[in-house]
């Protein structure tokens, strides 16, 4: 029904595969055994969201689904979870209105991630038969977080996966009872060679900062009754060196038994040699070493012979890794940066992907800047190399994650300006609009539609633009529907725009209800688009709630798109205003508001920090590469 072989992308097919695979896991969570309250809804989700990968890697193994949940849940949810105004997994609720707004990443991606560092810390093989105690020890009945402990560790007991004195619960009760997530910071000494640890909670704003936010973050920080409240857990460690590289074996050699502090004996590592923490990503935290460290690794990863020895997920990483602790002042940009130097010559999908997610940060941030052209410069220099190696075809026997690889760095090149990029998705768009009946015949290959509407929408007028509306009121093929809805957020005219804005809530424009959200979220991506979605979601504020009623998913994630890339102490007080005006009338959207802020608070901060720095380590290296 969803998904229409030839029309429909790679990535379409893996998200209906995954959907079906999501539901279908909820006949055993959710249906066979239910949570006893909203309280444990994350047991649910949390479940179901792991399970879909389990599920489609069975039947697609070559789409290497499983690596992919690093990119797509863990990191991804990372970013929201690093906010003051988070949850906890496991949250009180009394209310009708906090169990929609509980319908979040943090109760399905951070569910599933720390699912997921169970099946790792307990061997897959105890985790199954653990979790097939649980289901067939509450079947037809309810059950709550603890049935699921109590399960899990008299299995662990049994097969010695774990400490006699460890039990599941005191170690996951740190997980699930308390917010964020903790960032381990890795200090080792290069005479002894031992190594010292300390925990902390990661935040975007370090506490010295929490200055001016408006809003009263009440129950949202908390932590719920009987836990220890003080931002420590329970960190399966596990790592390797250069010394004898393993980057398969995720069993945790050491425990950090939720105390700020822990020192392990020596490493077999020499002073030259790097070390790396949290194997596979398997553990929800982030990792920040000594300068050492970093220099020891970055100076591997910039030896194009020998820096696939460092297994793939930790290269997605290590990027990942370096260029959030560097956006949350942590880190200094100039390693981060450095990090990412290493890409010229890296062809795997994932490390990219978390390179191109964490950059699209920094991108958003310059994006309105008169320095843009030094990050421009920079960008295109990387991509280079990939951007030769993939190509501009769209072959049909390429493994999915090389179609993924294409499609990200072929959206990248072309939004960056690439000339070859941008001359080739105009050509296919003119192809298609000449062909005699564009509705049944579109040559343009369905991986690639994305970047090639995209930019040629961009790039052309209105003729591009109602060529485009027309297809999207004529097909009635779901995913071609949503591609064209993206694209059409791509025009650079300003009343174009507007009217699109206008028409998503407008009854019977031909944009469904459902499909607002998209339409905002388009126009919010697009550069010129993203001040005018913000100034409509301000003045038409009455008219977007009243169109679209308590649909909540859709107005949270309109305020989310619209606000994402507010970064000038203007705009926030701006926003500030709006949420001091409309407080009493914000009912669901009040925790998006919220998060809203606060991201708009981190930006102005980042901004003021980071800009003068991040824009001279640009031209520095755009110097040195053209010299």
């Amino acid at each position: 029904m969803l998904y229409k072989q030839g029309v429909s992308t790679n990535n379409n097919k893996q998200s209906v595969a995954t959907v079906v695979s999501h539901e279908l896991a909820h006949q055993w969570f959710g249906n066979l055994v239910t949570p006893s309250w909203w309280t444990d809804l994350w047991l649910n989700e949390g479940f179901a969201s792991y399970v879909e990968y389990l599920g489609v890697n069975a039947v697609e193994p070559s789409w290497k689904i499983l690596e992919q949940f690093v990119i797509f849940d863990l990191q991804n949810v990372f970013a929201l979870d690093a906010l003051e105004s988070s949850h906890q997994i496991s949250i009180e609720v009394g209310h009708p209105d906090e169990i929609n707004e509980i319908f979040d990443r943090i109760s399905y991606g951070k569910g599933a991630s720390i699912i997921r560092m169970m099946d790792h810390f307990l061997t897959t093989e105890v985790f199954k038969k653990g979790v097939t105690k649980y289901l067939n020890s509450r079947k037809y009945q309810s059950s709550t977080q603890n049935d699921l402990w109590e399960a899990l560790t008299s299995q662990a007991h049994a097969d010695n996966a774990l400490d006699p004195n460890m039990s599941v619960k005191e170690i996951m009760d740190t997980w699930t009872l308390q917010t964020g997530f903790p960032l381990i910071m890795v200090t080792r000494d290069y005479t002894t060679g031992t190594v010292h640890l300390k925990q902390e909670r990661f935040l975007l704003r370090r506490k010295a900062e929490n200055s001016s936010l408006t809003t009263a973050h009440t129950s949202t920080t908390t932590s719920a009754p009987g836990t220890m409240g003080l931002g420590l857990w329970w960190i399966p460690i596990t790592y390797t060196s250069l010394e004898n590289p393993d980057f398969d074996n995720t069993q945790p050699s050491f425990w950090m038994k939720a105390t700020p502090e822990l020192t392990l004996p020596p490493v077999s590592a020499g002073p030259d040699q790097w070390v790396i923490f949290n194997i596979q990503e398997t553990g929800f935290y982030r990792v920040n070493y000594d300068p050492t460290n970093w220099g020891l690794l970055i100076e591997y990863l910039m030896d194009r012979d020998h820096f696939s020895q460092i297994g793939i997920i930790n290269r997605a990483q290590l990027l990942d890794d370096s260029l959030n602790l560097a956006r949350a002042g942590i880190l200094d940009y100039g390693t981060a940066l450095n990090v990412t130097r290493y890409l010229a010559n890296e062809l795997e999908y994932l490390p990219w992907k978390a390179a191109l997610n964490a950059l699209g940060y920094i991108e958003s941030m310059l994006v309105k800047t008169g320095n843009y052209d030094k990050f421009k410069v920079y960008m295109l220099g990387l991509l280079e190399n990939l951007y030769k190696h993939t190509g501009f075809t769209d072959n049909p026997n390429d493994p999915q994650l090389t179609v993924y690889k294409r499609v990200n760095i072929l959206n990248w090149a072309c939004s960056l300006g690439h000339e070859d990029c941008v001359r080739n998705s105009v050509l296919q768009f003119q192809n298609w609009r000449s062909s005699p009946d564009p509705d049944r015949n579109n040559p343009i290959s369905a991986n690639l539609k994305n970047v090639v509407y995209c930019t040629a929408i961009r790039v052309g007028g209105q003729e591009e633009w109602d060529f485009a509306w027309q297809r999207y009121r004529k097909t009635n093929v779901g995913s071609e529907k949503d591609i064209l809805l993206g694209a059409l957020g791509c025009s650079r005219e300003i009343w174009i725009l507007s009217r699109y804005l206008d028409w998503a809530i407008t009854e019977n424009s031909g944009i469904r209800k459902q499909d607002a959200a998209r339409v905002f979220g388009a126009i919010a991506n697009n550069a010129v688009g993203q001040p005018l979605a913000y100034s409509f979601l301000r003045n038409k504020w009455d008219r977007i709630r009243e169109y679209l009623g308590s649909s909540l998913f859709t107005i949270n994630t309109i305020v989310r798109s619209c606000t994402k890339r507010i970064n000038s102490p203007f705009e926030l007080g701006d926003l500030m205003q709006f949420a001091l005006a409309h407080r009493h009338e914000l009912g669901t959207a009040t925790r998006a508001v919220e998060q809203a802020l606060e991201q708009a608070e981190a930006n102005v901060k980042w901004m003021e920090r980071n800009y003068e720095p991040i824009v001279r380590w640009l031209a520095n290296v755009t110097a040195v590469a053209a010299s």
